[in-house]
This record gives structure tokens, C-alpha cells and sequence, in this order.
């Protein structure tokens, strides 16, 4: 990561800005566009910095407001991730900051899309961040929700028209064609019993798509078992079982840029027709390549839907 944060960013930011601002810096290199034509910047994330708001309540805690840290303050805000990268990468469109467990990237990434695909923003880098906390995983833990498997990391893409992208020569990895988020009721924080799906309704039509034109899902299965049972059964009230289903929860543990990886991994298998084990494992699977979909569906009810075609 030093080879991408100065040694001046280092010293003022916190690490999960550090881990954003190193992620969107390679995914804008990778491809080749240059923010002054119009960039845009959404980032989904499901704790923030809470780190630095931990540190920064502590030092007033310790000292009273002689521990209060003014360098600290900024990071305490929950979009400090966004700002820190907007500035840093030179990105002048729209800026947002999405907060939601869960599915958080690919949220983040179905907002760009609709930004995009609106005219509203030329082009737009989505992705997702989070950090591993040890406060927030004894609180995960105190409240019985410790068998989830959890990770940390940031994930960036580039988004832009299709024809602008081959216009100006870039790599184009694969094609998001639709892109719906909704909202399943549940209370906070819980688990629904309702497994009609709009947002996979919404997407495949927008899509043109029906159901048995998808070769493989991905779907947010991460070990909390009430809501990967939940999730298993709107994917088969809405698809059946006839398109296999990778979970890289299981494999990675989840975090924000998992979901966006997710979405990069569709326009791979897409193009190669291979999916990563259903259970977890280190191997893949033979599907049908071309087109699929991505999956997300949180606690509480949030869900979001991508239909991903190869390139």
C-alpha cells in the first residue's frame, strides 16, 4: 500500500482511508481513465472509520478535552472515506457515501450503474471498504452475532457506457445490464420470513432476462445461517434451483468490498463459465459462461440485484 499512499497521506489519514484511497488509485490506473473528463465516487461500507471515532471518544475519556484530537475529528464522520478519495483522486462529480450492512458494495456499485446509466455522471468509480475493528467484533459477539464469517479490504470498479469505454481503447471486463435495490420487510437488524423478491423481479425485466437465462448467481452467504437460509429461499422463489450458487463470503469473509467483488467475479465467470465452490473450498465449478446474477441481501431486509453479462 506505501507504493500508492505517500508517506504525507500516511501520517494524516486514518487506515481504512489509506485502504480506500490505495483501492480506487489502482481500479483508475487499471483503467486508464482520466478523472478531469468527469468522475464520480460512491462508496459503500457497513462500519466506516470507526476506529477513529473509538480513538477519538477515548482520548476525551482519558484526558477530558485536552485528549480531544483535532486531526483525529474529520475521520470520525462516517463519508471521511469518500471526501479523503474524492481529493485524492481528483474525482468532481457526485460523491456518496452508503451505509448498510451487508450489502453495502454492491449496493454502491447499482447506484453507479443508475448514475451512469442516467447521463447524470460520465463515469464513476464504485466501490466498497471496511476494516476490521476489535471493538466492533466483541460487540458483534456479545450480541450473538460472532459465527459470521468477517474480513476486511477495499474493492474498486470503474463504470462508464460501454461505447465511451471502447471509444477511448479501454479493458472491458464485463457488462452490468440492469441494476434494482429494494426493500424486504424485517425488522432491524433481523431476519424476514417474506422470500418474494421485487428487486430480482425489477432487474430481470429491466434486463430483458428471465430466470432461466442465467448460468450462475452470486449470492452474500457469509455463515450467519438464519440469513443465508433467508437468502437461499427468495433465490429459489425467484430462480428455482437451476443456476448454481457461489458464496465468496464463506471463502473470504465478508466485508463492503466483498460485495463488489462479487460483481467483478460475475463478469469473470460470465467470460470463463467457471464459479468458485458452492461450499467454500479453494476449487471451481463448470457453469454455463454469459449471462448472471449478482446478489446481496442484508439483515433488516435491505437486498440488491445486478444482472452481469460478459464483455
Amino acid at each position: 500500500m506505501a507504493a500508492l499512499v505517500d508517506p504525507g497521506e500516511s501520517r494524516r489519514l486514518s487506515r481504512v482511508c489509506q485502504l480506500t484511497i490505495a483501492a480506487a488509485r489502482l481500479a483508475l490506473r487499471e483503467s486508464g481513465l482520466d478523472p478531469a473528463a468527469g468522475l464520480g465516487l460512491v462508496v459503500g461500507t457497513e462500519f466506516g472509520d470507526l476506529a477513529s471515532t473509538h480513538a477519538f471518544a477515548d482520548g476525551f475519556l482519558a484526558r477530558g478535552p485536552g485528549g480531544l484530537s483535532a486531526l483525529m475529528f474529520p475521520n470520525t464522520v462516517m463519508n471521511t472515506m469518500v471526501a479523503t478519495t474524492a481529493i485524492a483522486v481528483g474525482a468532481r462529480e457526485l460523491a456518496l457515501t452508503l451505509n448498510a450492512p451487508t450489502v453495502a458494495g454492491e449496493l454502491a456499485v447499482a447506484r453507479a450503474t443508475a448514475a451512469v446509466a442516467s447521463g447524470r455522471v460520465p463515469a464513476v468509480l464504485a466501490g466498497g471498504v471496511d476494516e476490521l475493528d476489535p471493538v466492533v467484533e466483541r460487540e458483534l459477539e456479545r450480541f450473538g452475532f460472532d459465527a459470521e464469517r468477517r474480513s476486511e479490504g477495499a474493492v474498486f470498479l470503474v463504470l462508464e457506457p460501454r461505447v465511451a469505454a471502447e471509444a477511448r481503447g479501454a479493458p472491458v471486463l464485463g457488462e452490468i445490464s440492469a441494476a434494482a435495490w429494494r426493500a424486504l420487510p424485517a425488522r432491524p437488524w433481523g431476519v424476514g420470513r417474506t422470500c418474494r423478491s421485487p428487486a430480482i423481479e425489477a432487474v430481470l425485466e429491466a434486463a430483458g432476462a428471465r430466470a432461466a437465462d442465467l448460468g450462475w448467481v452470486y449470492a452474500s452467504g457469509s455463515c450467519d445461517d438464519a440469513r443465508d437460509r433467508w437468502e437461499e429461499q427468495v433465490l429459489g422463489a425467484a430462480l428455482g434451483s437451476a443456476a448454481p450458487v457461489s458464496t465468496l463470503g464463506r471463502l473470504l469473509g465478508r466485508h463492503a468490498g466483498l460485495g463488489v467483488l462479487r460483481v467483478a467475479a460475475g463478469a469473470w465467470t460470465a467470460r470463463s463459465g467457471l464459479l468458485p465452490a458452492t461450499d467454500g473450498a479453494t476449487r471451481v465449478e463448470r457453469v454455463r459462461p454469459g449471462r448472471g446474477l449478482v446478489h446481496g441481501l442484508a439483515r433488516g431486509g435491505t437486498h440488491v440485484a445486478l444482472v452481469v453479462d460478459a464483455a
